[in-house]
């Protein structure tokens, strides 16, 4: 493992560092525009096993796959720039992230983190990169700041857990408010909210459940909330309104609770939130049922008016697993990925209903998408490839195989995010 001193800021242009690195053949690969999905730039795989596959979008060929040393590593994110690619390496025994220059496409070194680290996430200033972790350090939940321009460690904030006996994953995923003043991240064992400020200090915030997804509009934070176990006859999942305008006088302003559908009901282990995102303008909260690991077969997906807190759709999105919406550059429609299907339903965020469904026909488990060159492209994580789909016609135009084997193909990006199913954006400030 490399330590923090071997890690370099990342300056050689894309071209100068492609020819350098003896890819003449893809040295037309644009460079990456800071903070935009879809324009320039290459399509990262990441997978678990600890490959990095790089695919050019003018191509959609591989161009190179990066061997990180590392295991589990499924999320990551890009530095504001661009010129920088975090990820975590999450299996069991591992300790660092992984960083890549982005524009060399090679990798800058691996910092430690702590006991699993979970998902990386970049400020919205690009200044730090904050890092969860699914196990315990010292009985205690690190989260590691990193500086994004060098990948050195800036602070290390250690939150207390009560509940340290606690089984599987201590934390899942964070999010940074839109100033860059407050982290929020779950604790799992002890059914709590951490804000986390920049210079180390937080606030806890206790939760009625498993806060596993946040998003922000300003320092209003909706977090989704897993329902209770053991889950009771009454068992939903709920979104919990929080205004943080003031960290240090938290208010609860409201908890709204999605309803299920009738085979939902028929076994309460299908009843599970997973992620609620905020759209392009901030109107509207899409939120996602996926059931728990123990069934993955929920398939609600509603849309919430934000100012209102009012319920404007219940859908059944008819895929098992239904987990991520992911918005499409235009904000127009929504992506729904799945962790158990094949398909993925697309959503008319206006119209309120699903417009057209992707079916690859194969594999399975198609949970994250990334928009580049006009495509969008998805992981199918069972039959370890990338789908390039045309939105369009909404129709698969290519498969790229990432690996022989293993079933380890994960998340895919391509641009800077504020939550990994939406870019950075101005409008939620």
């Amino acid at each position: 493992m490399l330590g923090p001193d071997t890690v370099t800021k990342l300056r050689l242009s894309r071209r100068a560092a492609l020819l350098a690195a003896g890819f003449g053949a893809v040295a037309a690969i644009a460079p990456r525009p800071s903070g935009a999905q879809g324009e320039g730039g290459p399509v990262f795989a990441l997978r678990g096993d600890g490959k990095i596959v790089v695919i050019d979008p003018a191509s959609d060929t591989i161009v190179r796959t990066l061997e990180t040393g590392g295991k589990g590593g499924t999320l990551g994110s890009l530095s504001a720039d661009g010129r920088a690619l975090f990820v975590a390496n999450n299996a069991a025994g591992q300790r660092g992230v992984t960083v890549v220059d982005a524009q060399k496409l090679e990798l800058a070194g691996t910092i430690e983190t702590g006991n699993r680290p979970k998902h990386p996430i970049v400020s919205p200033d690009g200044k730090l990169v904050a890092v969860n972790h699914s196990g315990l350090d010292d009985g205690k939940l690190r989260i590691a700041l990193l500086d994004a321009a060098t990948a050195k460690p800036v602070r290390t904030v250690e939150l207390p857990v009560d509940n340290t006996g606690g089984q599987g994953d201590a934390s899942m995923h964070g999010s940074w408010s839109p100033d860059g003043g407050l982290f929020a991240i779950g604790s799992y064992y002890d059914d709590a909210i951490f804000l986390v400020r920049p210079d180390g200090s937080f606030t806890k915030l206790a939760s009625s459940g498993n806060p596993h997804y946040f998003d922000w509009f300003g320092r209003e934070l909706w977090a989704v909330v897993e329902a209770p176990e053991p889950k009771t006859e009454g068992a939903s999942t709920r979104i919990e309104v929080w205004n943080l305008t003031d960290p240090a006088a938290p208010k609860l302003e409201a908890t709204l609770a999605m309803g299920r559908t009738a085979k939902e009901s028929e076994l309460l282990d299908r009843i599970e939130g997973h992620h609620g995102v905020f759209t392009q303008d901030g109107r509207h909260y899409i939120v996602c049922n996926r059931g728990s690991g123990k069934a993955l077969e929920g398939t609600s997906v509603e849309i919430w008016e934000r100012r209102s807190r009012q319920r404007l759709a219940a859908l059944d999105a008819g895929v098992a697993g239904v987990g991520h919406a992911y918005l499409t550059p235009d904000g127009r429609f929504a992506v729904l990925t799945q962790y158990n299907d094949t398909k993925l339903p697309i959503l008319d965020i206006e119209a309120r209903r699903i417009v057209a469904t992707v079916d690859a026909g194969q594999g399975g488990h198609l949970g994250h998408a990334a928009f580049a060159a006009g495509k969008m492209y998805v992981n199918n994580r069972k039959a370890d490839e990338v789908l390039v789909i045309d939105p369009a016609s909404w129709t698969i135009i290519k498969r790229i195989q990432t690996a022989a084997g293993g079933q380890a193909q994960a998340m895919v990006l391509s641009a800077p995010y504020a939550v990994f199913e939406r870019i950075v954006n101005p409008h939620l400030a």
